[in-house]
């Protein structure tokens, strides 16, 4: 009986002594739990050979941004569709798709008998006109000196007047053609009539070939100026209020995403498309050289105003996983000489602008404190080799 006794008791004692043992394997910090409870050490040697800089965490302007999508478009006044206002027969075509033209340069030069016979119509009436014309006033001198009857009189006015019109008509015509009417009324009658661009740019294509019979309002060429060329975007419900005209887009276009362009807001849509809910933005943009073509995709930021928040240059930042970290940089003595110890703070990040990355603290700071501004992601590399070490 008591060797049972004391077999309880020996089991009681050790029970007791587990349940008050401390619990350590879920107590570890947040840092340790991430990987980085450690710092960097080094030597002042080390640090000036890296090109280590440190500043203190000071706020600095930094610009808000709406993303949005586009594509590169015309204004209607930029582009052309070339028709003719006759049929006819194309006689020779004078360019090629992607040419330079100026305003009133020949496209192509066009035949039908119906164009002689405008011009022959056109020359004889100015022939007429000008006999009726001196009929008409010598019957109005007659008709004043009562000479002449008034119905004579209104007879050979009326005959004048509708001449006249006539001409009128005809000459607006010829003009539409592109076609001289001091050289009709010389008694030049061409055969050929030539088709003139309304506006200097490029040739987008070409619609017809040489023989070919063109109907009336036919569009036969697009002429296109890329000099004016500007960018429809869209933009969203949610963001809409922080749009406004003379606002900055910056962009880039698909086929070459390594340049990036500007363009300056002119005009925010009034009403939302049904099926997107978002709001068509154009703004205008400079294009110099010719590199942006209307139809590119363009993908970008509507900057609007800036707030002042803390800020790093991007260097100074380091990504780890989905987490960002900063290092706050103090100098100790260690080992009879001065080194820094270089600590991972996690953060998250804001805006971007010119370089600069919006830093959000996620526990405050000293007003004095220092942080490294460049090779955070050499500082992080060297945590994780000693955490590989220590692992070992």
């Amino acid at each position: 009986m008591k060797t049972i006794y004391q077999f309880y008791t020996l089991a009681f004692l050790f029970f007791l002594a587990l349940g008050c043992q401390p619990k350590v394997e879920n107590e570890v910090s947040m840092e340790e739990e991430h990987g980085h409870a450690e710092e960097v050490h080094l030597s002042l040697q080390q640090f000036q050979s890296l090109g280590l800089e440190v500043d203190s965490l000071q706020k600095r302007p930094m610009q808000g941004f709406v993303e949005t999508n586009g594509q590169l478009t015309l204004p209607p006044q930029s582009q052309a569709a070339v028709t003719s206002i006759v049929g006819a027969n194309i006689s020779s075509v004078e360019v090629i798709e992607g040419n330079k033209v100026n305003k009133g340069q020949i496209l192509a030069y066009m035949f039908h008998p119906n164009l002689i016979e405008l011009q022959t119509t056109y020359l004889n009436q100015v022939n007429e006109l000008e006999f009726a014309e001196q009929d008409y006033q010598r019957q109005e001198r007659l008709y004043n000196e009562s000479v002449s009857s008034g119905r004579d009189f209104q007879r050979v006015k009326a005959n004048y007047l509708t001449l006249q019109g006539s001409v009128k008509g005809l000459e607006e015509q010829l003009k539409l053609l592109s076609i001289s009417l001091d050289k009709v009324k010389a008694g030049e009658i061409s055969g050929n009539v030539p088709l003139r661009s309304p506006i200097a740019g490029y040739v987008q294509h070409i619609g017809v070939r040489t023989g070919q019979y063109v109907a009336p309002e036919e569009v036969l060429f697009e002429i296109i100026q890329n000099d004016h060329i500007h960018a429809h975007f869209k933009v969203f419900e949610s963001d809409i209020q922080k749009i406004k005209e003379g606002q900055t887009v910056q962009f880039i276009v698909e086929s070459n995403p390594d340049i990036m362009h500007e363009a300056t807001i002119f005009s925010v849509g009034k009403m939302f498309e049904n099926d997107t809910k978002a709001v068509n933005i154009h703004a205008e943009l400079e294009n110099e050289d010719g590199s942006l073509l209307p139809g590119m995709y363009a993908r970008g930021q509507i900057l609007f105003d800036a707030e002042t928040s803390f800020a790093l240059p991007k260097d100074a930042v380091a990504m780890d996983g989905n987490r960002y970290y900063i290092f706050k940089a103090e100098q100790v003595e260690g080992n009879g000489e001065m080194e820094w110890n270089l600590t991972p703070m996690e953060v998250s990040i804001g805006v971007e602008n010119s370089g600069w990355l919006e830093i959000k603290l996620h526990n405050p700071v000293s007003p004095d404190a220092q942080f490294a501004t460049n090779n955070a992601y050499y500082l992080i590399s060297e945590l994780m080799k000693e955490e590989a070490g220590h692992d070992h």
